[in-house]
């Protein structure tokens, strides 16, 4: 029996159908005397990154975790500068990037220049600047919250994996309690163009909270700030998600509670009692989504 779904070319295979055992974190079935064995794994490798990661160090070691020894092609879609790449290339993983490196958010003068306009391209349109089914994985880490047109930008997605690819998405929905580029709680939920969330947010920020304050008064920060959350966020409901994503891929799978283990590393270790759903619920609520899906064969 397989221990876990492993690439085999371009198919994925499970391990097994049993409905009542756990998942590991690519979504497949695998028994409890096993499971000591792949989180063993993951600890070990986890160790590799230093005891508390990052999003970046997170996808980069979940690549590493599904690839199992496999030669593979990634794509991190949405790069910004470029840092999963580098990530994943200083451990030998054949990876690219692409960004349109828009006007909200242009790293573009901080991608390294080696790998600018090879291994890392400019978008134009929204086409994804690689061959058709040129990926076993891509990576999308706190992008599709800029994406206006989610159904073109999955379409893409799909068309540069391989059949059997998989994608890890990190994102948040609307439900998500703090707007995360802001960081003022509940802003995104106001309507556009309500005069209100100014004054909100105006409070929240006399109040101390915030990101990117400068020397801006109060009421000129929140003012630039839900201008440029009008312009360049497009928060959608869990479900608006759920029924775009499942138009083009299958075998959806939430692994947010494998991510927080990740990402607290040693710390605050009484969150692995917590139930699974609970560990998802946290994650959701204060961060986003996490989840992999795959394209069908």
């Amino acid at each position: 029996m397989q221990v876990c779904a492993t690439l085999r070319g371009n198919n994925l295979r499970s391990c097994s159908e049993s409905a009542n055992r756990p998942r590991c974190v690519c979504g497949a079935r695998f028994d409890v005397k096993v499971q000591g064995i792949q989180v063993r794994l993951r600890l070990a490798m986890l160790e590799s990154f230093g005891a508390q990661t990052t999003n970046y160090e997170c996808c980069a070691l979940w690549v590493l975790d599904q690839k199992r020894g496999q030669n593979v092609r990634v794509l991190d879609y949405g790069c910004g500068a470029g840092e999963i790449v580098k990530e994943l290339r200083r451990r030998d993983v054949n990876a690219f990037g692409c960004d349109v490196f828009y006007e909200g958010g242009d790293y573009s003068r901080s991608v390294d220049p080696t790998l600018f306009e090879s291994a890392i391209r400019r978008m134009e349109a929204d086409t994804i600047p690689f061959d058709t089914g040129s990926f076993d994985f891509v990576i999308n880490n706190q992008v599709m919250e800029h994406v206006e047109d989610l159904d073109r930008v999955l379409a893409e997605i799909l068309r540069v994996l391989k059949p059997g690819g998989m994608v890890i998405s990190l994102f948040p929905d609307k439900g998500v309690w703090r707007e995360g580029h802001c960081g003022v709680p509940f802003l995104h939920w106001f309507p556009r163009d309500s005069r209100l969330r100014i004054y909100y947010a105006a409070a929240c920020r006399i109040l101390g909270l915030g990101y990117h304050k400068g020397n801006k008064s109060a009421m000129r920060w929140s003012e630039d700030t839900c201008e440029w959350l009008d312009k360049w966020t497009h928060y959608r409901t869990r479900e608006e998600i759920d029924s775009i994503y499942n138009k083009y891929f299958r075998d959806i799978q939430h692994i947010e509670d494998h991510w927080l283990q990740l990402r607290l590393g040693g710390r605050l270790k009484f969150t692995t009692w917590l139930p699974a759903s609970t560990q998802q619920l946290i994650v959701r609520k204060f961060g986003g989504l996490i989840f992999v899906a795959q394209k069908p064969v």
